[in-house]
Formats: structure tokens, sequence, C-alpha cells
């Protein structure tokens, strides 16, 4: 799972009249029902259907506002981000608002009704899914942080906890905060393991437990085991 690093993308070019604008440097076509250019507070606003596409982005909300002086975005309702990779891997992203810094090149997404929401599919098709309460992006230091009601799922997995870290340097997950718990299903058997922390490496898939390491694991009944 690489970080969503979203300011990059809203390096815009000066405004061209009417709603739809297309920055040729970035590559990026922008769209909404309408647009406001603010000149008294250096600001522009999009409304309804706003969405920004390039070859590697498409984003999707109801509204937007980019502080020009402030180089900050400013999305509502409905935001969904796609991000994809030149090894066909990509990443979704649901929420409710978001916040994009294009200086410190950092991104912050925020739950609604609905939690934080996001899936990354790599280039052999599996899948990770993951949601919080609320997710902070800091692309220069390749980090991703989780909070609130933070889940971390694949196929055969769930982990449960308060926090997530996502660490881009070691491509690993550290789960922690109010006992996190690990849930799934391995190759011959059932487990569910409670510890002060977990970290689940996210090319491998392995976990590791830390201190007060308590649970159970079983033999799935409607599998032998095999060892290997």
């Amino acid at each position: 799972m690489r970080i969503i690093h979203l300011p990059l993308l809203f390096l815009l070019a000066a405004p061209a009249a009417g709603a739809d604008r297309e920055d040729f440097l970035m590559g990026s076509v922008i769209k909404s029902d309408k647009w406001t250019m603010d000149r008294v507070r250096d600001r522009e606003i999009f409304d309804g259907n706003v969405s920004f596409r390039n070859p590697r982005y498409n984003l999707k909300a109801d509204h937007a506002l980019y502080e020009r002086k402030a180089r900050t975005w400013d999305m509502t309702g409905a935001v969904y981000i796609l991000r994809s990779f030149d090894d066909k891997s990509l990443i979704e992203a649901k929420c409710d608002s978001a916040r994009f810094l294009e200086g410190p090149e950092e991104s912050y997404l925020e739950r609604g009704a609905l939690p934080v929401r996001m899936k990354y599919t790599g280039t052999d098709g599996k899948t990770l899914n993951g949601r919080s309460d609320r997710a902070r992006a800091e692309n220069r230091t390749g980090l991703m942080f989780f909070t609130g009601a933070f889940a971390l799922s694949t196929e055969n997995l769930d982990i449960y906890s308060r926090k997530g870290l996502y660490d881009r340097n070691d491509r690993t997950f550290l789960i922690e905060e109010s006992t996190p718990l690990a849930v799934g299903k391995r190759e011959g058997y059932d487990f569910a393991i409670n510890s002060e922390k977990i970290k689940f490496f996210k090319d491998t898939r392995d976990i590791k437990f830390y201190n007060n390491v308590t649970g159970w694991v079983k033999d799935d009944p409607r599998k032998p085991f095999t060892q290997k």
C-alpha cells in the first residue's frame, strides 16, 4: 500500500473562464457545475459534480474550495479518490471531507455518517481494505496515520483497534491502542489473538504480536492442516 499523495495533483495554473479548466502542466482536467473566482479572498470555489482527472488520479466531490495563498484544498460531500500506479496497482478512498496541503504535502480525510474507507488492489489482484474515523498522510515522511475505530481486512484476516500507522518505508502497519484484536483463518487453522501491539506486513501478509499476547488458535475442521 502506497501513501495517498494528493497535494501534488493540485499545482494548478491560473484559471480560465468558465466552470471547466485544464491544467496543461499537470495534464489535469477540472470540472464542476459552477465555478467562482473570489479575487478579494484569493480563492476558487467549485460546486456540484466536482471532478479532477488526469492519467493517475480520478477525484470527485460535491464541493471544493481552493485557497490560493495557503495552497490548500478543502473538498466536502461524497469525496472519492482513485489513484492508479505504473505497476497496475491502485488505491481507492471514500470519505465525507478531505483537506490537502500542497506545501507540507499532507492529506487529511474525515468521516461523516460513514467512516473513511480505503481499498488497495495489488498487482496480484489481492485486496486490502481499511476504515477509520480519520486518516492523515504525510508524503515526505512516508507515513499514514489512522485514528478512531480502525480496521484492516484481507480475504482471510480482520484486525481491529483504535489506532493504526502505515510506514511506506518498511511497508508495514503498526496497530495499537484499545487492545488490538486479530481474527482470521490461515491454512488449516483459525485464530483470534489480542496483544498490546500488532505489526502487519503488507507484502507477505505476515503478522507479529507484541506484549501480553492472549487468545486461541484451533484447527479448522473444514480443511485438513498441512504443515509446511
